[in-house]
């Protein structure tokens, strides 16, 4: 069993009509680099990226990222 799994999230850093500075904007599930690496949108400063859990497997890091993404909800489904 490998624990080398981590949920991040990056952090907005100012208010929007949605949601306030310091709020999760995106939450994902990664190993090695991923939390630096490219996405479809820009990735903030190092300050805003944040590891909520680590040490994982590859399974556990899914339910996490699935639990903080209900917790937050969803922009794109009206929830977030």
């Amino acid at each position: 069993m490998s624990l080398r799994f981590y949920v991040y999230a990056y952090l907005r850093n100012e208010d929007s009509k949605t949601a306030r500075a310091g709020t999760p904007y995106y939450i994902g599930k990664g190993t090695g680099n991923r939390a630096f690496a490219r996405h479809t949108f820009p990735i903030p400063d190092k300050s805003r990226i944040v590891f909520l859990e680590n040490n994982l497997t590859e399974l556990g890091a899914l339910a996490l990222e699935r639990r903080y993404i209900r917790w937050w909800g969803r922009k794109d489904l009206g929830t977030g």
